[in-house]
């Protein structure tokens, strides 16, 4: 009967005594890796079996995701988990890069999109996934391992801003050209764009672009990026003569308009929950070094996946800089560029 109860309330505080009793087995008031190493052992073991398109199709993996998207969405999951479970496949079949990543971090991968709620479909534009190499440290033997990540796209930040009421609307990004009228600045302290477009155009040079953001309240709120702005952005980038810029700049600045567009705001709620994945606009304007295949031999497979002691990870950073859908990412540690975004 308790645990019927539990279950009905899981959120109440005698279910959350009731559950911390069951995981407390030593009664030391503290979880440590080798409990939580014998509750996740078996769902572990299914994993490591698994191959990496099909570990949506666990009976556990898709339970949990179903109930992960009722619990932080407040709806149904199946038909949401069944669109996703086909669009995760097709992204892991297309990347033998994210083929060769950790089965627990494609998990993890695959459920924090329960819980945002946002969708691995590319037409959406929702995020992207990558793959990044760790160096671990177990029982003082450095090991390398690839893992998986989400990267949310300036339009899934927007998405979640606008679902979590911290805003109510944003424009699609607006270019100024060379040739157009445009002011910007304040009046009785209120924040104002002014912009009339002249036609025909009268040249390809862009001036600035911004993003008028309606807010929660009603009143608006705007992202300017000047071309001075515009042209750091792209010094910072490592290949700032890449087709990105030269071929499709006008894409190029209305995305990195939308990453910046959010620096100032609050921290989205989902991220507190989804611990593989992370927000464009809070690693868009780091200039990290290039992840390279490391020459020690990958990690072995520790027995039930898990290791005698904790491990001590080192995280080569990411170059968020160099991500491309353009270009497939092969097994070679090719680069990829998120200047395509």
């Amino acid at each position: 009967m308790e645990f019927v109860l539990a279950m009905e309330n899981k959120k109440s505080p005698e279910a959350i005594q009731y559950f911390w009793r069951i995981l407390d087995v030593y009664h030391k008031g503290a979880i440590d890796s080798f409990i939580i190493n014998m509750f996740f052992r078996s769902i572990i073991q299914k994993l490591e079996a698994t191959a990496a398109v099909k570990i949506p199709d666990l009976q556990e993996v898709a339970d949990r995701f179903k109930a992960l998207y009722v619990t932080f969405n407040g709806k149904p999951g199946a038909q949401f988990y069944e669109a996703e479970k086909f669009h995760f496949a097709k992204m892991i079949q297309e990347s033998p890069e994210l083929q060769t990543c950790t089965k627990l971090s494609l998990y993890g991968c695959f459920l924090d999109m329960a819980v945002s709620g946002l969708s691995f479909d590319p037409s959406f534009n929702h995020v992207f996934m990558y793959p990044y190499n760790v160096k671990t440290v177990v029982n003082n033997v450095e090991k390398w391992e690839k893992r998986a990540k989400i990267n949310i796209t300036g339009t899934g930040e927007l998405l979640l801003r606008m679902q979590q009421g911290q805003i109510k609307y944003a424009d699609n990004p607006v270019l100024v050209f060379e040739g157009d009228l445009f002011k910007m600045g304040t009046r009785d302290g209120i924040q104002y764009v002014e912009h009339e477009i002249t036609l025909p155009r009268k040249s390809e040079t862009i001036l600035a672009c911004y993003l008028k953001i309606t807010r929660a309240d009603g009143t608006f709120d705007y992202k300017v990026l000047t071309m001075p702005e515009i042209e750091r952005l792209r010094a910072a980038s490592k290949k700032p003569d890449g087709p990105a810029w030269t071929k499709g700049l006008f894409g190029m600045v209305q995305t990195k308009t939308i990453k910046h567009a959010f620096r100032n705001y609050p921290k989205l709620r989902v991220l507190g929950r989804a611990s593989f994945t992370e927000l464009s606009s809070d690693v868009i304007d780091e200039i990290p070094e290039v992840v390279k295949l490391p020459e020690q031999p990958q990690a072995e497979k520790i027995e039930n996946g898990f290791a005698d002691q904790p491990a001590i990870e080192t995280i080569q950073p990411v170059d968020y800089d160099s991500f491309t859908q353009a270009e497939e990412v092969t097994a070679g540690g090719k680069s990829f560029d998120d200047d395509d975004f």
